[in-house]
């Protein structure tokens, strides 16, 4: 039996998920009735009526719609009803069904519950579903998360480095105040040895401030590389995010659509043939005198 995705119906017109079951092979079935005719003279009326008023019933629970979802908590409802129509027209005194009616009702209402019961697990499974589409959000939540540590982290070490270089840097320009400050001696050696010292000092203070520059320009490159790794991440899981809220509406506008409505019509249609087939059967068997 194929199938039709665009549809949701199978080759043979009925809806997926209900197949009805193949007639059993049984003896010919003899409906047996009294002289007095259900269709003809004073009982003719009576049969009609309960007939009309179980294809009328049929009709309604055929065309029955569900306001909103999740569909699948009237489907119980909807069951009862359809079995109250059935049992009231069996019920009735003016029908006797026979074994053939009954064999058919039993298999088409397990195929209608059957498929009822598919449907209930469709709707369930997409509403897990639904629920389950949230890993990406979370996944921005963490990566958020560990970037504002990295960054936290990041600062503090670059703090505390400049911080040590600064008050070396800082204690090598005292230095060299202290050698500027210092008076010239009268001797060239004293002269001489001040120069160095003072060269020296402007040496050492000129490689700290170096040594700075180069611990900012360090730190300025590896928090670009933060900056753009957790960019590129973030991007990545944006795209997810997006591609599960797309998924998720998708989800939720199939939610919103009754997936039983075809299921419920065919089968109240299928009974409401059943019901015809049987009233042909009594016809035929009280127009050829059987009994």
């Amino acid at each position: 039996m194929g199938y039709q995705s665009s549809s949701g119906r199978t080759s043979s017109g009925r809806p997926r998920g209900f197949d009805r079951p193949k007639k059993a092979k049984t003896k010919k079935s003899k409906t047996r009735h009294s002289s007095g005719s259900h269709l003809e003279g004073s009982g003719a009326q009576p049969l009609r009526e309960v007939v009309d008023r179980t294809l009328a019933g049929l009709d309604t629970l055929g065309a029955q719609t569900f306001a909103m979802s999740p569909f699948h908590q009237h489907f119980d409802r909807w069951l009862k009803s359809l079995g109250s129509v059935l049992d009231d027209f069996e019920a009735s005194p003016v029908v006797e069904a026979d074994d053939r009616f009954r064999e058919e009702r039993l298999g088409l209402f397990s195929a209608v519950e059957a498929a009822l019961k598919a449907e209930q697990a469709r709707e369930a499974s997409r509403g897990a579903t639904i629920l389950g589409l949230h890993g990406s959000k979370d996944l921005l939540f963490h990566a958020e998360r560990e970037h504002d540590a990295r960054l936290r982290e990041h600062a503090a070490l670059r703090d505390k480095k400049l911080r040590a270089l600064s008050d070396g840097a800082e204690a090598l320009r005292a230095e060299l105040n202290e050698v500027l400050e210092s008076k010239a001696g009268l001797l060239e050696g004293i002269t001489k040895s001040k120069s160095k010292r003072e060269q020296e000092a402007r040496s050492r203070l000129a490689a700290a401030e170096n040594e700075i520059d180069a611990a900012k320009a360090s730190f300025a490159e590896e928090l670009a590389g933060l900056q753009g790794e957790y960019e590129r991440g973030r991007r990545v899981i944006l795209e997810k995010v997006a591609a599960e809220r797309r998924e998720v509406e998708a989800l939720e506008a199939e939610s919103e659509v009754d997936g039983s409505v075809e299921v419920r019509r065919v089968a109240c249609e299928e009974f409401a043939e059943a019901v015809k087939v049987f009233v042909k059967r009594v016809e035929a068997s009280e127009k050829t005198g059987d009994g």
